[in-house]
C-alpha cells in the first residue's frame, strides 16, 4: 500500500508546473490582470528580452559593431531556413527585433511619407557613411538612449516575444474583474468595457530555458562575440537564474539533510535512529509535491520554502517522538510499551502542533499573491502528511529497526563500534538541563524582565521596517542580470517600463488635436515631476510631432501636434502608410485605444508605491479633461513592472495582516487546547518573542522586507509554537498528578527537554543552511530562520519556566477528547 501510494505521487509530481512570471502572481480575476490581459490583446506581448552591448572598439556606429547587430538580428529572424519542415524552434516565439540597424527613420520625398531604416540593408563601410548615419541617429530624438547611450559606448537590441500573448482556445472562459486602484476610471465598470478581454497561455518554464539557450548560441559565435560584450535582462534570460537557483536549493537541500541525518545520528548513536527520520522526510516531500500535482498546483521559487517547512517540521515530529520513545526505553521499557507511552505523551503534542501550524500557514490564504496562497495550501498539506506519516508509519520502522541500544548486541557490529566511536554529548546535555529549573525558581522575574525589554526593543525596531522589492533583489552585484539592469539604469533608457492603455470608448478619439494635447502635456508632467524616476515617454503623440516637423522642412516650431483635426488625421495617415508597424505598436486600428509607455529606473517598491499614488492623481487629473468629450473614457496602468508593484502592494497590505491573523489564530486554539487563558499565554509568549525579534533586527539594521523575509514572521510562529506545546503539554500531564508546579518543571524539562534542544537544532540548521544561498533573498531568509529557531530556544528553556513560575500555572483535570485517538496510534 505504502509503496503503490508513493508511486502514486511520484507520478503526481511529474504535473507539476513551474511558474515565476510576475503575471501569475495575481488571482485571474483580479482587475489588474484584466487590464493586462487586455493590453496584450491590443498591443501584444511585452514580456522581452533587452540585450545591452558593449563594443570592444568602443563605438556603436563603427562597421564592425553594425555588421555584429545586423547579424544577430538576420539569424534571429532568419532560422527557418536551418530549421526542417514540420519542426519547431524555440525562436518561433520572437516576433520582431529591434536595433540600431533597423531603428525607423521618417522622411519626406516629393510630399510622400517614407519609413527607411537608419542603416539599411547593407552596412558601409567607408568613414563619411558612417558619420552620416551617426549624425541621423542624434538628429532623431527618440533614438538617444533606446538604442544606444550618450557616449556611444552601448547599445540596445530590443527583442519581442509572443511570451504571455497566446491566447487560448475559443470557447473557454474569459477572466473578468472589476477596476480597482490600477485602473483610473469608473470603478464600477467593468475593466474590459461591454467586451469580454482574453485569456492567454501561461508561459511555461520549458519555452523561457528553451529561447534562452537559442540567444545563447547565436551570440556566443565568434563573428559576434569577438566584438560584443552582452548584458541580458528579461524573464527569458532569468530562467537561467531560475535554473541555477532551483539546482542550488536541490544541493543545499541534500546537504541540509545530510547535516541534520548526522547530527541525529549523533544524538541518537544509532543509523536507525538517523534513517528513518529521513524515510519519513523523503516520503513526505514526494506525498505533498504528487498532491500539488494532481490537484494542478502551479508552484514558484516558494517551493523552497515549502520544503524547508516539510523538513524542519517532519525532523522535529520525528525527532520529539524518537526521543520520547528513547526515553521510555531508558526507562526500562520493552519496544511495544517505549511505543505506546511515546504516543500517550508525545503523540498528543505532536498533534496540537500539527494543528497550529496548520493554521499558521493558512492563515496566509487571506493574501491576494497566487504563489503565497499555493505556498500556504502546499505547506499546510506537506506538515499534515508529516503528521500522517509520523503517527502509522513511524511506529512501524521502530518495530523493525530499533534506535535503542540491544545489550545483547551493543558490542558488536560496524553500527556499535561507530557509535562508540561518536562523542555522546547527551548526558553533559542533561545536567544542563537539570540546571534550569533550580536556577530560574530563584528569581523568575530576572529572566522574563530581559526577555521583555528584548520584546519592546523588537516592537520598536519592527515599526520602523518597511517592506521594499526591487529588481535587484534577487541578484547578486557580480551576476551578469544586476551588471544589465544597472546599465540599462545609468546608461539607457531604464531597466523597468509600464504602460497606460488608454481607451476612449469612441473609435478615431485619437486623431483629436484636444486628445493629443492632454496626452502631451501628461508626458511632459512625468518627465519633469519624476525626472528621478522616468527616463522618457513615448506614444502616438511623438511620432505625430516628427512626421509633422517633418511634413514641413523640420523647423523647430513645427515639432508639435497639427490643431486642426483634418491635419492630424492626413498626418496620422501618411505615418500609417509609411510604417503601419510602427503604427499598431502605438495605436489601435479605431484609433480609439492608445499605448503610452514610461520608462523608469529601477528604485524600490517602497519609493515607487508613493510615486505611482502621485501619478495616478496626474492621470485622472488628465483623464477628467479628456472625458469631457470622451465620457466613456478610461486609463489603465499597467505592462510587467505595475504589475510587480501591484504585487509589492499586496504583499505590504495582505501578508502584514496575515501575520497579524496567524497569531490571532494561534492564540485562540491555543486557549481553547489548554482551556485556560493562563496557558494560553504561557504558551503563545515565548513564541511572540522571536518573530519580533527578527522584524526587529531587520528594522535595527534598515534591510527591508521583501518577497522571502516577509514569509518568514508567520512560518516563525508557527513553527516555534511546537516546542512550546510539547512542553506545556508534558507540563500540564505531570502537574495534573499531584498539583506540584517545581516537581512538574522538573520532570518536564528532564522529559522533553533534550528533544527540544535536539528539534531546535535541526530546526535551526534546516533554515540556516540557505544562509549560504547564492539569491540574496534567500540568504537573508536563512539566516533569520536561524536567528529566530534559537532564539526561540531561548525563550523554552529560560522564559517559559519562568512565567509558568510567576503565573502558578496549574491545570484543572478534565477528560482529555484528543489523546485516545492518539493512544491508538499502529502498534507493532
Amino acid at each position: 500500500m505504502l509503496a503503490a501510494a508513493t508511486a502514486f505521487f511520484i507520478v503526481g509530481m511529474s504535473k507539476l508546473q513551474f511558474d515565476f512570471t510576475i503575471e501569475r502572481w495575481l488571482k485571474q480575476d483580479d482587475a489588474a490582470f484584466v487590464a493586462y490581459n487586455q493590453f496584450h490583446d491590443q498591443f501584444g506581448s511585452d514580456d522581452g528580452v533587452v540585450i545591452v552591448y558593449r563594443p570592444k572598439d568602443g563605438n556603436v556606429f563603427s562597421a564592425a559593431s553594425l555588421k555584429a547587430v545586423k547579424g544577430i538580428r538576420d539569424e534571429l529572424l532568419n532560422y527557418h531556413a536551418k530549421v526542417k519542415a514540420g519542426e519547431s524552434s524555440a525562436l518561433d516565439h520572437v516576433l520582431k527585433v529591434d536595433t540600431l540597424v533597423n531603428a525607423p527613420v521618417l522622411t519626406v520625398k516629393q510630399d510622400a511619407m517614407v519609413s527607411h531604416w537608419l542603416v539599411g540593408d547593407t552596412v558601409p563601410t567607408a568613414e563619411p557613411a558612417l558619420a552620416a548615419i551617426r549624425r541621423t541617429a542624434w538628429s532623431e530624438r527618440d533614438f538617444v538612449l533606446k538604442y544606444f547611450s550618450k557616449d556611444e559606448k552601448y547599445g540596445a537590441i530590443y527583442i519581442k516575444t509572443d511570451f504571455g500573448a497566446i491566447p487560448i482556445n475559443a470557447g473557454e472562459a474569459s477572466a473578468a474583474g472589476q477596476t480597482v486602484n490600477m485602473t483610473v476610471g469608473d470603478p464600477q465598470a467593468k475593466a474590459g468595457g461591454a467586451e469580454e478581454p482574453l485569456r492567454f497561455k501561461p508561459t511555461d518554464m520549458a519555452d523561457y530555458v528553451a529561447l534562452n539557450a537559442a540567444l545563447n548560441e547565436i551570440l556566443a559565435r565568434p563573428e559576434y562575440a569577438a566584438h560584443l560584450e552582452y548584458y541580458k535582462v528579461g524573464n527569458t534570460i532569468d530562467s537561467d537564474n531560475q535554473v541555477k537557483m532551483g539546482k542550488e536549493m536541490g544541493l543545499l537541500y541534500m546537504v541540509g539533510l545530510l547535516i541534520m541525518l548526522t547530527t541525529l545520528f549523533m544524538i541518537f548513536r544509532s543509523f536507525a535512529g538517523a534513517l528513518w527520520p529521513a524515510v519519513i522526510i523523503v516520503l513526505s516531500t514526494i506525498w505533498t509535491f504528487g498532491i500539488a500535482g494532481w490537484t494542478g498546483m502551479s508552484i514558484s521559487p516558494f517551493v523552497i520554502l515549502t520544503i524547508l517547512l516539510i523538513l524542519t517540521i517532519g525532523m522535529a515530529d520525528v525527532t520529539h517522538m524518537t526521543s520520547s520513545y528513547l526515553y521510555f526505553r531508558a526507562e526500562g521499557h520493552d519496544t511495544a510499551a517505549a511505543i505506546r507511552e511515546a504516543y500517550e505523551k508525545a503523540g498528543l503534542a505532536c498533534f496540537l502542533t500539527t494543528i497550529t501550524t496548520i493554521a499558521g500557514m493558512l492563515s496566509l490564504l487571506s493574501g491576494s499573491l497566487v504563489p503565497v496562497i499555493n505556498f500556504s495550501l502546499m505547506s499546510a498539506i506537506g506538515v499534515g502528511v508529516v503528521f500522517f506519516l509520523t503517527m502509522h508509519l513511524l511506529p512501524v520502522l521502530l518495530d523493525i529497526w530499533s534506535p535503542a541500544p540491544d545489550p545483547a548486541r551493543r558490542n558488536t557490529g560496524l553500527a556499535a563500534l561507530i557509535a562508540r566511536l561518536t562523542p555522546n554529548f547527551v548526558p553533559a546535555l542533561q545536567r544542563a538541563l537539570d540546571k534550569i529549573v533550580p536556577m530560574v525558581e530563584q528569581k523568575p522575574w530576572a529572566f522574563i524582565t530581559p526577555f521583555l525589554l528584548l520584546f519592546v526593543a523588537s516592537v520598536w525596531g519592527a515599526l520602523h521596517v518597511k517592506v521594499d522589492y526591487s529588481v535587484y533583489d534577487q541578484y547578486s552585484k557580480q551576476s551578469n542580470f544586476y551588471q544589465a539592469i544597472k546599465l540599462l539604469d545609468q546608461k539607457m533608457a531604464g531597466s523597468s517600463q509600464m504602460s497606460l492603455y488608454v481607451d476612449l470608448g469612441e473609435d478615431n478619439g485619437f486623431q483629436d488635436p484636444a486628445v493629443l494635447r492632454v496626452i502631451d502635456d501628461l508626458q511632459h508632467k512625468f518627465e519633469k515631476d519624476y525626472g528621478k524616476y522616468v527616463v522618457s515617454t513615448g506614444s502616438i503623440v511623438n511620432v505625430v510631432k516628427d512626421a509633422y516637423q517633418k511634413q514641413n522642412d523640420g523647423r523647430p516650431d513645427m515639432y508639435a501636434i497639427p490643431s486642426k483635426r483634418e491635419v492630424l488625421s492626413q498626418t496620422l495617415f501618411t505615418f500609417n502608410v509609411a510604417n503601419p508597424e510602427e503604427r499598431e505598436k502605438l495605436v489601435s486600428e479605431s484609433y480609439r485605444k492608445a499605448n503610452i509607455t514610461v520608462t523608469l529606473r529601477g528604485y524600490g517598491s517602497s519609493e515607487y508605491t508613493k510615486v505611482f499614488e502621485r501619478m495616478k492623481q496626474d492621470i485622472h487629473a488628465s483623464l477628467d479633461l479628456i472625458r469631457k468629450d470622451y465620457p466613456n473614457a478610461r486609463v489603465s496602468i499597467t505592462g510587467l513592472f505595475a504589475m510587480g508593484m501591484k504585487a509589492a502592494d499586496y504583499l505590504v497590505t495582505n501578508e502584514l495582516q496575515s501575520f497579524g491573523l496567524s497569531l490571532l489564530v494561534i492564540s485562540g486554539m491555543l486557549l481553547v487546547i489548554f482551556n485556560s487563558f493562563k496557558a494560553g499565554a504561557v504558551s503563545l509568549i515565548p513564541n511572540v518573542v522571536p518573530s519580533f525579534l527578527v522584524l526587529g533586527v531587520l528594522g535595527w539594521l534598515n534591510i527591508p522586507l521583501d518577497f522571502y523575509t516577509m514569509m518568514l514572521a508567520p512560518i516563525a510562529v508557527g513553527i516555534a509554537v511546537d516546542d512550546t506545546i510539547h512542553f506545556v503539554s508534558v507540563y500540564r500531564t505531570e502537574v495534573l498528578h499531584d498539583g506540584d508546579i517545581r516537581r512538574a518543571l522538573v520532570d518536564t524539562v528532564k522529559e522533553c527537554g533534550q528533544s527540544t534542544v535536539f528539534a531546535s537544532m535541526i530546526l535551526g540548521f534546516g533554515f540556516g543552511i540557505m544562509s549560504v544561498a547564492t539569491t540574496p533573498g534567500l540568504a537573508s531568509l536563512g539566516k533569520l530562520g536561524f536567528l529566530a529557531i534559537f532564539s526561540g530556544l531561548v525563550c523554552e528553556l529560560f522564559l517559559t519556566p519562568a512565567l509558568i513560575l510567576v503565573f502558578k500555572l496549574r491545570f484543572q483535570a478534565k477528560q482529555d477528547e484528543v489523546a485516545a485517538p492518539l493512544a491508538a496510534a499502529p502498534q507493532p
